[in-house]
């Protein structure tokens, strides 16, 4: 089972240090994003702006990467 397949809290939470670390830029605040597991993957969304991104497995230090599906407002 691929780990953006995992359907955790652990998980979640790992996630959600991999987008501090590359999503979050002066712009965005860490705690204006959200993850949230559906149709068997997770998902981030910039809240203010409403930009969604899919969480893919990656190889490399934090194991993910993110594709943007949507742009948000503010971009």
């Amino acid at each position: 089972m691929l780990n953006t397949e995992t359907n955790t809290p652990a998980m979640e939470a790992r996630i959600l240090r991999a987008v501090n670390t590359q999503l979050v830029n002066p712009a965005r605040s860490y705690v204006e994003f959200s993850a949230v597991f559906e149709h068997g993957q997770w998902w981030i969304t910039h809240l203010p702006s409403g930009a969604q991104w899919s969480v893919c497995d990656a190889s490399g230090p934090n194991g993910f990467d993110f594709e943007q599906v949507t742009l948000g407002s503010e971009e």
